[in-house]
């Protein structure tokens, strides 16, 4: 009974002893989790205490992306960074209008963020939001620069491309700011150069003006020898002998003065807009000049056209009927009447054989005897010609007679119009 006793009030103490250290360590290990829950950032409120991540050192927005401010902050840094990017030589030399349009994007929609912070009171007062407008016109400052230097590079090349066909292809210059000249060239030459001192080094643009350099300096003084050769050619057809014996000019001076009219507008072009050493089309210009005033004067005193009409008289009196060579009043008459215009007064058939005119075969198409017709009309005579025809049916068989007319062949003189 005794030891039983004795058991129990062991057993009794000892259980009291657990449960008394139980309580203590259960105690440390709350005190242990209090302590981890505290250290655990809380899933609700605002942003200042959605993170204990701390803002940055210009006052910048802890990440939350569920906070308009860190969110129109966020988007200005990245437009803002990609405009940069955008503008760096690698990119915007690939397409520079087209990467200008990209960073135009950009810092649109920068810009309208940026104005979101600057529009709020709080955050508009932070170093991070002046740093951001800083940048942004930077930028934007490095994007005009960067265009405005493309768009005149632009503009000069295109000039320079006008000035290029001009001399390598004949094109016209279709800008109304370019003298199509020397003057106007070496003009625009300098003002390249001083205006776009870096892009007038590019190779391209050095091999542009070397080709209208050569066509200015070399080129254009080719024609000068062929404006002279052709020059030469009109004096010496001027002062080529005739059939009948005459200088030409004697007849055609009023020709020959038209003659020199495209040869001189040409010196006079080329002296104006395309020679810049005078010399030899000077003298080339003095021939001609020397020439056309000779004509000039023999045309003015009347000299040329009296000898005209003295060269006309003669070869009108010269002019003859043919010889008679058949009669026949039935054919003179059918002649006399056939006549269209102007009164006829004599007929003259001047064959004594039928004559056959033939296809590119050889097969008859008919047979005619000529006929020779004295006329008068508007009070002068004239020769006129026509056939007697008959037409071919076949079989080796003509047809009846009928006149064919074929007009006014020259002026006569009326005393010769029975000779």
């Amino acid at each position: 009974m005794n030891k039983t006793l004795t058991l129990a009030v062991i057993l009794l103490a000892t259980i009291s002893t657990s449960q008394a250290q139980l309580k203590g360590a259960l105690k440390d290990v709350k005190s242990k989790a209090d302590k981890a829950v505290d250290a655990v950032p809380s899933s609700s409120g605002s942003s200042s205490s959605t993170s204990k991540e701390k803002p940055g050192l210009n006052g910048e927005p802890a990440y939350n992306p569920e906070n308009p401010t860190y969110r129109a902050y966020s988007i200005t840094r990245d437009e803002i960074s990609s405009a940069k990017t955008f503008l760096g030589k690698d990119q915007w030399d690939r397409n520079v209008e087209g990467r200008n349009g990209d960073v135009t994007r950009f810092l649109a929609r920068a810009k309208e963020n940026l104005e979101k912070l600057q529009n709020d009171p709080i955050e508009s007062k932070k170093p991070y939001v002046k740093n951001l407008a800083t940048s942004w016109d930077e930028v934007e400052n490095t994007r005009k620069q960067k265009f405005e230097d493309y768009s005149l590079n632009k503009e000069y090349g295109d000039k320079l491309d006008q000035y290029h066909r001009f001399a390598t292809s004949g094109w016209e210059i279709s800008d109304k700011s370019l003298e199509p000249s020397y003057t106007g060239y070496h003009n625009f030459k300098k003002d390249f150069e001083t205006k776009r001192p870096d892009y007038v080094k590019d190779s391209y643009v050095q091999k542009r003006f070397s080709d209208i350099d050569n066509y200015f300096n070399v080129e254009v003084y080719k024609v000068v020898p062929q404006l002279n050769a052709e020059v030469d050619k009109i004096i010496k057809a001027a002062h080529a002998k005739n059939a009948s014996g005459d200088e030409d000019y004697l007849l055609n001076a009023k020709f020959y003065v038209k003659d020199f009219e495209e040869p001189l507008a040409q010196i006079n072009y080329n002296k104006q807009y395309l020679l810049e050493d005078k010399t030899e089309i000077n003298a080339v210009q003095a021939k001609l000049e020397k020439e056309k005033a000779f004509l000039d004067e023999y045309v003015n005193s009347g000299k040329c056209d009296a000898h005209r009409a003295k060269f006309h008289q003669a070869m009108v009196d010269a002019v003859r009927l043919a010889p008679k060579k058949m009669t026949n009043a039935k054919y003179e008459g059918m002649a006399l009447a056939g006549v269209e215009k102007g009164k006829a007064t004599r007929a003259v058939i001047t064959s004594d054989i039928w004559l056959v005119k033939k296809n590119e075969y050889g097969l008859p198409l008919y047979k005619y005897l000529p006929v020779d017709i004295a006329l008068t009309l508007d009070g002068k005579c004239w020769r006129a010609y026509g056939q007697i025809r008959k037409s071919y049916e076949g079989g080796g068989q003509y047809g009846g007679e009928f006149f064919n007319y074929w007009g006014i062949q020259d002026e006569m003189n009326c005393a010769n119009t029975m000779k």
